[in-house]
């Protein structure tokens, strides 16, 4: 393939090593994000939740005695994961007017087209 990194002008001479490479790097693309992160790239401190979580430390703390977020104590130590935080946060997700307008459409749906 003539210069993998930069194409120029795509004309229709070069149209199909153009498709395929840009495949390579959406390949690459799609493997780096399916890939783990390693829990030492994961791991986070209270003040690195509470700056992902828009909160104070105090209220990240309270959440931790209330048990609201994930959580690991070792020790007196607290330990956070990324995944665990942005996984919570999806959960605990306040449904927009939309989205509330959509789930109402479809179960409407499902009343008037019971068997």
């Amino acid at each position: 393939m003539e210069n993998e990194s930069n194409f120029g002008k795509v004309t229709h001479d070069n149209l199909p090593q153009a498709v395929e490479h840009l495949i390579k790097l959406l390949e690459v693309q799609v493997e780096n994000q399916t890939k783990e992160i390693p829990i030492e790239k994961d791991e986070m401190n209270i003040e690195e939740v509470s700056a992902l979580i828009k909160k104070s430390i105090s209220t990240v703390y309270r959440y931790t005695c209330q048990q609201c977020i994930p959580y690991t104590k070792i020790g007196n130590t607290l330990h956070f994961y990324r995944s665990e935080i942005l996984e919570w946060m999806k959960l605990h997700k306040k449904k927009s007017i939309q989205d509330l307008y959509n789930e109402a459409s479809i179960e409407s749906f499902k009343v008037l087209n019971r068997d």
